[in-house]
């Protein structure tokens, strides 16, 4: 079979798995439901796993076979011989294959030979890598985006029909490559690995307008009206029309940079059966997002650091002072702070935002008949105050009225006059931008060359804008929200 009738194949299994879809979306609407059940939502989520990875195939090899007509091509305009066609090879450092990203720079640049051929042979090895990933990671990419284009009506249409809002992009880490080369790109299963480690994610980042960095700049400045037109009744004819200048001002976001670094043993490198050079890797990269969500939740905006939006000036601020606090009690100022970010920015909010602490504490409330106020979505509750609808200890864990709520560990908890408080945010998160580069790794091995040590770095560049429209930022604080003890 060729590649388009291979093509041509995938895209009727495609057709039937989305015809499947259809029809189980179909079945909820004729029965009057505005949910799926829990087999349904298993179905529906499993099918739309299969749909994405068949996207996933097929811009793949429709790439390849784009990429052997364009050679096809050449050959014939050169009449030139044909050439020995590869579907399929395996990358450099792919897992299995026996080799180590990290070691093979840290070999080279110590200039040690290893059993694969010596420096040469790592050297090649990283060259070919950088090939490789200048074709994988826009063909990734481009994939990505094709799918999600193609998906994303129906997707966002079931999603509110579940009570969840809206999608939310789900990002872990960038995975952009700035074409320089093996040096800089780990490989693509390492950069896809790490995103399971022990670490709070960027559940806030995730959900804020994602960009890419542009090259060259230390700073973003985004222009903004500071003073609008206006129109007004004209009193009489001929009478003075009402008029008033336009001016503008800017926002600006400094770029700045994130970096971690950790010291290996060149021992442990070559004897350790477990690859410690890629879990050193994995774990720096899980701090970076764990410290980049930090710094857009809390960051000063000086120092270095970014601005956060909880530091941003002009946000609207709802005080909860009880010394007992409840969830009926703290349900009116959480409707208070949605409607400051919906009259104020004149467009609702898209998600609430709360520590797993709170969320927990939240779903562990019981009225004066010892029930829960907040039960899961699947048991159809009649008037409660908030409903379970995620599984997750961050992301989405529940809605309140139509609004997400989203949990994220690295809103701080040591807030307040006291040093103990959380906070709530409710905001419309597609206002905030953020910026980020390509991540980059070195391997450093003359400072440490006294001691047979290796130093491994990882940093980024990223700049927030928390502050391009503070009015739909709304923050919760007082003494309500007093950390919970025992949860």
């Amino acid at each position: 079979m060729d590649i388009a009738e291979m093509i041509k194949s995938l895209q009727e299994t495609r057709a039937a798995k989305r015809k499947t879809l259809d029809a189980l979306l179909e079945k909820v609407q004729n029965d009057k439901r505005n949910k799926l059940t829990d087999d349904e939502r298993r179905d529906f989520e499993a099918g739309k796993g299969e749909i994405a990875e068949i996207d996933l195939r097929i811009a793949e090899l429709d790439e390849q076979l784009r990429g052997d007509q364009a050679a096809e091509e050449t050959r014939r305009r050169y009449d030139l011989k044909p050439e020995v066609e590869v579907r399929s090879e395996p990358l450099t450092y792919e897992r299995g294959s026996g080799h180590s990203y990290f070691l093979d720079l840290a070999r080279m640049q110590l200039n040690r030979g290893d059993a694969d051929g010596g420096v040469a042979a790592a050297a090649a090895r990283l060259q070919r890598h950088g090939q490789e990933m200048n074709v994988e990671f826009p063909k990734r990419e481009r994939a990505r985006q094709k799918a999600a284009e193609r998906d994303r009506d129906d997707l966002d249409k079931v999603v509110r029909s579940r009570g969840r809002g809206t999608i939310f992009e789900k990002r872990v880490n960038p995975n952009r490559t700035d074409g320089q080369g093996g040096y800089f790109v780990p490989p693509l299963w390492l950069v896809d690995d790490y995103i399971d480690l022990p670490r709070f994610g960027r559940t806030f980042a995730n959900t804020v307008r994602n960009m890419e960095l542009p090259p060259g700049t230390d700073s973003i400045n985004v222009p903004k009206v500071a003073t609008g037109t206006k129109v007004g009744v004209q009193t009489a004819d001929a009478a003075a029309v009402t008029s008033q200048d336009l001016t503008d001002t800017y926002v600006t976001a400094p770029v700045r940079t994130l970096a971690g670094q950790q010291d290996v043993a060149m021992q442990l490198l070559d004897q350790s059966p477990a690859g410690f050079d890629e879990i050193t890797f994995a774990d720096l990269i899980a701090d970076y997002n764990m410290q980049l969500d930090t710094q857009c939740w809390t960051g000063t905006g000086n120092n270095g650091q970014l601005k956060g939006a909880l530091n941003v000036t002009g946000i609207n601020a709802i005080t909860y002072t009880s010394e007992t606090p409840t969830l009926p009690e703290l349900y009116t100022p959480m409707m208070q702070a949605l409607s400051q970010s919906a009259t104020k920015r004149k467009v609702m909010p898209s998600a609430v935002f709360l520590t797993p602490s709170r969320w927990f504490w939240m779903a562990a409330q019981l009225d004066d008949q010892n029930r829960p106020f907040i039960l899961p979505e699947t048991q159809a509750p009649f008037n409660p105050l908030a409903l379970q609808t995620g599984g997750d200890v961050e992301g989405p864990v529940g809605r309140v009225l139509q609004f997400p709520l989203l949990a994220d560990g690295n809103i701080p908890s040591t807030l307040g006059t006291g040093t103990n408080e959380d906070r709530i945010a409710t905001m419309r998160t597609s206002d905030l931008f953020l910026w980020e580069g390509s991540m980059r790794t070195r391997v450093l091995t003359e400072i440490l060359s006294g001691t047979l040590q290796v130093r491994f770095q990882v940093y980024n560049y990223a700049a927030f804008m928390p502050d391009r429209r503070p009015e739909t930022i709304s923050v919760i604080s007082g003494t309500g929200l007093v950390a919970p003890t025992g949860f």
